[in-house]
């Protein structure tokens, strides 16, 4: 009984009804440690060069790479969402996105989280 009841609070807890700890990140899907200069500029150069960074709400992986950036160098990537309105959807079936991130530069493409040194080399900068 006693392992029952300490189970409901615990579920109490996950749940919500323990006060909530405000978001650390601007808003939904946002990096949660401010960036560096170098990520911001990273960022930067990557939409520079014309790279476009496709990516969904709800995608663990797409969190991860946009983490690598930091929180302002998030903001900064060619992001293009591809679950959130019909004119993300369309870009992305346009472009043929089958994975989840998925970066294109080009004709390059590459599909997955890169490091920010793999993302340097791949772009050239």
């Amino acid at each position: 009984m006693r392992r029952a009841l300490w189970m409901l609070s615990l579920s109490g807890l996950l749940l919500g009804v323990a006060p909530q700890l405000p978001l650390r990140a601007g808003s939904l899907g946002d990096a949660v440690e401010p960036s560096t200069q170098a990520q911001i500029k990273l960022a930067r150069d990557l939409k520079q060069a014309g790279a476009i960074f496709y990516g969904a709400w709800w995608c663990t992986h797409c969190f991860h790479q946009k983490n690598l950036f930091g929180t302002e160098g998030g903001r900064e990537l060619p992001y293009i969402e591809c679950a959130s309105d019909e004119a993300g959807k369309e870009r992305c079936l346009e472009a043929g996105v089958r994975a989840f991130p998925t970066w294109m530069l080009g004709e390059q493409r590459k599909e997955g989280v890169m490091t920010l040194e793999e993302l340097r080399a791949w772009a050239g900068l």
